[in-house]
Protein backbone atom coordinates (compact mmCIF):
# COMPACT_ATOMS: atom_id res chain seq x y z
CA UNK A 1 0.00 0.00 0.00
CA UNK A 2 1.76 3.20 -1.26
CA UNK A 3 1.17 5.75 1.42
CA UNK A 4 0.70 10.17 0.15
CA UNK A 5 0.24 13.04 1.90
CA UNK A 6 -1.08 15.70 -0.10
CA UNK A 7 -0.61 18.96 1.64
CA UNK A 8 -3.46 21.97 0.68
CA UNK A 9 -2.90 26.06 0.50
CA UNK A 10 -4.74 26.78 3.54
CA UNK A 11 -4.26 24.71 7.06
CA UNK A 12 -6.02 25.44 10.27
CA UNK A 13 -3.32 24.26 12.68
CA UNK A 14 0.32 23.16 12.24
CA UNK A 15 1.32 20.46 9.47
CA UNK A 16 3.75 19.49 12.01
CA UNK A 17 1.24 18.38 14.67
CA UNK A 18 -1.25 17.24 12.10
CA UNK A 19 0.93 14.35 10.67
CA UNK A 20 2.78 13.76 13.58
CA UNK A 21 5.70 10.67 12.98
CA UNK A 22 3.43 9.09 10.36
CA UNK A 23 5.72 8.27 7.40
CA UNK A 24 4.68 8.82 3.54
CA UNK A 25 5.97 7.10 0.31
CA UNK A 26 5.08 10.16 -1.50
CA UNK A 27 3.92 13.92 -0.82
CA UNK A 28 2.32 16.35 -3.30
CA UNK A 29 1.86 20.06 -2.44
CA UNK A 30 -1.34 21.68 -3.70
CA UNK A 31 0.04 25.27 -4.72
CA UNK A 32 0.74 27.02 -1.69
CA UNK A 33 0.65 23.79 0.09
CA UNK A 34 4.50 24.24 -0.38
CA UNK A 35 4.99 26.62 2.21
CA UNK A 36 3.50 25.26 4.60
CA UNK A 37 6.28 21.94 4.00
CA UNK A 38 8.53 24.53 3.81
CA UNK A 39 7.55 25.66 7.81
CA UNK A 40 7.44 22.09 8.77
CA UNK A 41 10.56 20.71 7.41
CA UNK A 42 9.27 18.67 4.39
CA UNK A 43 10.43 18.31 1.02
CA UNK A 44 7.30 17.26 -1.35
CA UNK A 45 7.77 15.10 -4.18
CA UNK A 46 6.03 17.01 -6.94
CA UNK A 47 3.91 20.24 -6.84
CA UNK A 48 0.83 20.97 -8.54
CA UNK A 49 -1.21 23.91 -9.20
CA UNK A 50 -1.88 27.71 -11.12
CA UNK A 51 0.37 28.89 -8.02
CA UNK A 52 -1.54 31.90 -6.95
CA UNK A 53 -1.10 31.50 -3.74
CA UNK A 54 2.29 30.14 -3.01
CA UNK A 55 4.67 32.50 -1.22
CA UNK A 56 8.00 30.73 -1.33
CA UNK A 57 9.86 29.74 -4.33
CA UNK A 58 10.30 25.55 -4.77
CA UNK A 59 13.93 24.35 -5.57
CA UNK A 60 14.96 23.45 -9.20
CA UNK A 61 15.18 19.88 -8.09
CA UNK A 62 11.52 19.21 -7.14
CA UNK A 63 9.28 18.08 -10.05
CA UNK A 64 6.74 21.11 -10.61
CA UNK A 65 3.49 20.62 -12.81
CA UNK A 66 1.50 23.86 -13.83
CA UNK A 67 -1.86 24.52 -14.80
CA UNK A 68 -3.63 27.62 -15.58
CA UNK A 69 -5.82 29.84 -13.22
CA UNK A 70 -8.61 29.03 -15.06
CA UNK A 71 -9.40 25.27 -14.93
CA UNK A 72 -12.50 22.51 -13.92
CA UNK A 73 -10.48 21.02 -10.90
CA UNK A 74 -9.08 22.45 -8.20
CA UNK A 75 -5.36 22.10 -7.60
CA UNK A 76 -6.15 19.46 -4.46
CA UNK A 77 -8.27 17.53 -7.03
CA UNK A 78 -5.30 17.63 -9.40
CA UNK A 79 -3.12 16.41 -6.78
CA UNK A 80 -5.58 13.82 -5.68
CA UNK A 81 -5.61 12.43 -9.39
CA UNK A 82 -1.76 12.64 -9.75
CA UNK A 83 -1.97 10.09 -6.23
CA UNK A 84 -3.90 7.55 -7.76
CA UNK A 85 -2.41 7.63 -11.58
CA UNK A 86 1.18 6.67 -9.59
CA UNK A 87 -0.24 4.30 -7.36
CA UNK A 88 -1.11 5.97 -3.89
CA UNK A 89 -3.86 3.93 -2.65
CA UNK A 90 -3.96 5.27 1.77
CA UNK A 91 -4.22 9.50 0.98
CA UNK A 92 -4.06 11.88 3.45
CA UNK A 93 -5.41 15.33 2.63
CA UNK A 94 -3.84 17.63 5.49
CA UNK A 95 -5.79 20.56 5.37
CA UNK A 96 -8.76 22.07 3.19
CA UNK A 97 -11.57 22.48 5.99
CA UNK A 98 -12.32 25.60 7.73
CA UNK A 99 -11.71 28.48 5.42
CA UNK A 100 -13.63 29.04 2.56
CA UNK A 101 -16.54 26.80 2.77
CA UNK A 102 -16.75 26.12 -1.15
CA UNK A 103 -13.44 24.69 -0.77
CA UNK A 104 -14.25 22.27 2.30
CA UNK A 105 -17.41 20.70 0.76
CA UNK A 106 -15.15 20.86 -3.04
CA UNK A 107 -12.80 18.53 -0.54
CA UNK A 108 -15.04 16.35 0.76
CA UNK A 109 -16.65 15.74 -2.44
CA UNK A 110 -13.51 14.92 -3.96
CA UNK A 111 -12.92 12.13 -1.52
CA UNK A 112 -16.43 10.46 -2.34
CA UNK A 113 -15.21 10.29 -5.78
CA UNK A 114 -12.23 8.51 -5.50
CA UNK A 115 -13.64 6.05 -2.76
CA UNK A 116 -14.09 3.02 -5.06
CA UNK A 117 -9.94 3.40 -6.02
CA UNK A 118 -8.13 3.67 -3.09
CA UNK A 119 -8.18 1.56 0.35
CA UNK A 120 -8.44 4.89 2.35
CA UNK A 121 -9.07 8.52 2.23
CA UNK A 122 -9.24 11.30 4.72
CA UNK A 123 -8.65 14.79 5.29
CA UNK A 124 -7.17 16.18 8.63
CA UNK A 125 -6.40 19.68 10.01
CA UNK A 126 -6.08 20.74 13.71
CA UNK A 127 -9.46 20.56 14.93
CA UNK A 128 -11.09 17.93 12.39
CA UNK A 129 -10.71 14.31 10.47
CA UNK A 130 -12.99 13.15 7.78
CA UNK A 131 -13.13 9.96 6.15
CA UNK A 132 -15.46 7.76 4.07
CA UNK A 133 -17.00 4.56 4.28
CA UNK A 134 -18.40 2.96 1.57
CA UNK A 135 -20.26 -0.95 2.37
CA UNK A 136 -17.38 -1.70 5.04
CA UNK A 137 -16.09 -1.14 8.88
CA UNK A 138 -13.68 0.89 10.33
CA UNK A 139 -12.15 1.21 13.70
CA UNK A 140 -11.49 4.89 15.30
CA UNK A 141 -9.41 5.71 17.93
CA UNK A 142 -11.11 7.58 20.86
CA UNK A 143 -9.59 10.93 21.06
CA UNK A 144 -10.61 13.41 24.28
CA UNK A 145 -12.33 15.86 23.62
CA UNK A 146 -13.39 14.76 19.95
CA UNK A 147 -17.29 14.23 19.12
CA UNK A 148 -18.34 11.69 16.38
CA UNK A 149 -20.44 12.18 13.72
CA UNK A 150 -22.02 10.09 11.08
CA UNK A 151 -23.45 11.03 7.97
CA UNK A 152 -25.05 9.42 4.69
CA UNK A 153 -23.63 10.74 1.67
CA UNK A 154 -26.23 8.59 -0.34
CA UNK A 155 -29.76 8.93 -0.32
CA UNK A 156 -29.96 6.30 2.15
CA UNK A 157 -27.27 4.03 4.06
CA UNK A 158 -28.70 0.90 5.14
CA UNK A 159 -27.25 -1.40 7.88
CA UNK A 160 -25.69 1.13 9.79
CA UNK A 161 -24.23 0.12 12.96
CA UNK A 162 -21.94 2.08 15.63
CA UNK A 163 -20.71 0.63 18.68
CA UNK A 164 -18.36 1.52 21.47
CA UNK A 165 -20.74 5.37 21.11
CA UNK A 166 -23.05 6.70 24.11
CA UNK A 167 -25.48 6.46 20.98
CA UNK A 168 -25.77 2.92 19.53
CA UNK A 169 -27.20 1.90 15.89
CA UNK A 170 -27.60 -1.12 15.02
CA UNK A 171 -28.85 -2.42 11.78
CA UNK A 172 -30.50 0.81 11.13
CA UNK A 173 -31.17 3.05 8.14
CA UNK A 174 -29.47 6.93 7.37
CA UNK A 175 -30.59 8.62 5.04
CA UNK A 176 -28.84 11.93 3.15
CA UNK A 177 -31.44 13.90 4.59
CA UNK A 178 -31.89 13.90 8.23
CA UNK A 179 -28.64 14.22 10.34
CA UNK A 180 -29.12 11.40 13.11
CA UNK A 181 -25.71 10.66 13.44
CA UNK A 182 -23.80 13.66 14.57
CA UNK A 183 -22.16 14.36 17.93
CA UNK A 184 -21.99 11.35 19.14
CA UNK A 185 -19.32 10.92 21.93
CA UNK A 186 -16.75 8.04 22.82
CA UNK A 187 -17.90 4.86 25.46
CA UNK A 188 -14.92 3.01 25.01
CA UNK A 189 -11.52 3.18 23.63
CA UNK A 190 -12.30 2.47 20.07
CA UNK A 191 -15.65 3.29 18.37
CA UNK A 192 -16.69 0.62 15.40
CA UNK A 193 -18.15 2.41 12.12
CA UNK A 194 -20.16 -0.58 10.00
CA UNK A 195 -22.39 0.04 7.33
CA UNK A 196 -23.79 -2.36 4.93
CA UNK A 197 -24.53 -0.48 1.62
CA UNK A 198 -24.13 2.86 1.36
CA UNK A 199 -21.64 5.49 1.78
CA UNK A 200 -21.09 7.35 5.13
CA UNK A 201 -19.02 10.57 5.61
CA UNK A 202 -17.39 10.04 9.12
CA UNK A 203 -16.54 12.92 11.15
CA UNK A 204 -14.26 13.34 14.54
CA UNK A 205 -14.19 17.21 15.33
CA UNK A 206 -12.92 18.80 18.62
CA UNK A 207 -14.77 21.17 21.36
Amino acid sequence: MKKCLIITSYIEGSLSEIIGDEAFDFILCADGGWDHALQAGLTPDLLIGDFDSMKGCAPSDIEIITFPAEKDDTDTGLCLKTAISRGCTDILIAGGLGGRFDHSVANIQLMLGVVDLVDHIAIKDGRNYCTVLKNGEIHLQKKEGFHLSVFSMTEQSRGVCLSGVKYLLSDYTLTGTFPLGVSNEFADDYATVRVGDGTLLIVLSSD
